[in-house]
């Protein structure tokens, strides 16, 4: 496709002069034309085409003095209207920044009313659908949405634009923008349960920020295709405290480190409550910013994606012997979209922790306090006999382990609601 011209071009129109005694005597001309987007590049303005409404308009001044005879604007129709003195020659120069134009101008002898101005900025292309199978093609059991593609900046002349576009049945939709910084916007869709797809290719937004930033080209087309999925969002943490000891004297320093996971197919912003935690936070690794103007609360910097993973590490100095405990519990904040699975959102049972005065002595021992290291007893088993029951006894009874169990759940349930209500 043919180059355009440049933005702001200049055109000229030259009026034949006439006679001096006509302008004497009070005669005019009126030279007016219509601003339009020429979107088929035809340079008529046909069904379909947009008017140039409250544009700059032209500038005319007389050719030789170079005297401003005045600007005159488009109006809400998009037409502009110049009633000028009969016999000068003039000029008269397009002030259009934000498109380039086709035609050079209009030569002007008598009153004319179609001295128009086509202009061309460039196409936006693309589709947006739900991607189902995930070829980045729609086929036609694939949904469209109600949602619309957003384009908002500043164009050439400064001034601020916004557009919109919904796609029609087919998945398509065009915007015709103008020239400059401009930045397209995916809708929002968490509460229809959708989420942006992984990228396939350089015209996919980008699924993290959901935007994209747009550049005319001189081909005057720009392609960028908004592909959702059904969201599954999941994140999980699991924990340890460095060094693992049975006992820390107070004043100690320890490292908390935690592991987010994201196992679901959308990149999120988790956030993470230290439930009762009552030690003084030192330092944290540079991955994390703490939040709600807390110590025991912080955010990622950055979204964890789908099969990604943060290693965060919170620097604790133990001052308080209250302290007995490390329990974490995150979540996250991303539109409308819920946790498919709580379960792996607490950190059940929590990592034992003791405190004691310095000069107290205990013994250390190398099992790491985890997610997955419990405190456990073992009680030698006597033999009993005549229960009642017809069977021999050990003397361990299962109620014991069941109810600990209970009591593990029960706990892990009532931190995690409480930080929800805290957070709320």
């Amino acid at each position: 496709m043919k180059k355009f011209f440049a933005v702001a071009m200049t055109a000229a129109f030259v009026l034949p002069s006439a006679a001096v005694s006509a302008a004497a005597q009070g005669e005019t001309i009126t030279v007016e034309g219509l601003f339009y987007i020429d979107r088929n590049g035809d340079n008529a303005f046909t069904a379909g085409e947009n008017v140039r409404a409250g544009g700059p308009g032209v500038q005319i001044r007389v050719q030789g003095t170079n005297e401003l005879v005045g600007t005159f604007p488009t109006g809400p129709d998009g037409r502009y209207r110049a009633v000028l003195p009969k016999g000068p020659k003039y000029v008269t120069s397009s002030l259009e920044k934000d498109y380039s134009s086709t035609r050079l101008g209009h030569d002007a002898s008598e009153s004319r009313t179609d001295a128009d101005y086509p202009l061309r900025g460039y196409f936006l292309n693309g589709v947006t659908f739900v991607d189902t199978n995930g070829d980045g093609v729609k086929q036609a059991e694939e949904k469209t949405h109600g949602g619309k593609v957003k384009v908002t900046g500043q164009v050439h002349s400064g001034a601020q634009f916004s557009g919109e576009a919904q796609a029609g049945p087919d998945g398509a939709y065009q915007l015709d923008l103008p020239f400059g910084a401009l930045t397209l916007t995916a809708p929002d869709l968490t509460k229809d349960g959708l989420a942006l797809a992984k990228p396939r290719t350089a015209s996919d937004v980008d699924w993290v920020s959901g935007t994209t930033a747009l550049v005319g080209a001189d081909n005057r087309e720009v392609r960028a295709d908004v592909r959702y999925v059904e969201a599954r969002a999941d994140i999980a943490l699991s924990a340890s405290v460095v060094p693992a000891k049975d006992s820390y004297v107070l004043g100690e320093q320890v490292d908390v480190k935690l592991t987010l996971a994201n196992k679901g197919n959308v990149p999120v912003v988790p956030s993470v409550v230290m439930a009762e935690f009552v030690a003084k936070l030192v330092s944290h690794s540079d991955n994390i910013k703490l939040i709600n103007g807390r110590d025991d609360e912080f955010e990622t910097v950055a979204k964890i994606l789908p099969g990604e993973q943060a290693d965060v590490v919170l620097k604790v100095e133990l001052n308080d012997l209250t302290f007995d405990k490390v329990q974490p519990i995150v979540r996250f904040n991303f539109g409308n979209l819920q946790d498919v699975d709580r379960k792996n959102n607490v950190l059940l049972p929590p990592i034992a922790v003791k405190v004691v005065e310095k000069g107290t002595t205990a013994p250390t021992t190398s099992t790491s306090p985890s997610q997955s290291a419990v405190p456990t007893t073992t009680a030698p088993a006597v033999a009993k006999a005549g229960n009642g029951s017809g069977l021999a006894s050990t003397g361990a009874s299962v109620f014991g382990p069941l109810a600990l169990g209970a009591v593990l759940l029960a706990v892990g349930a009532s931190a995690f609601f409480v930080a929800r209500r805290r957070r709320s």
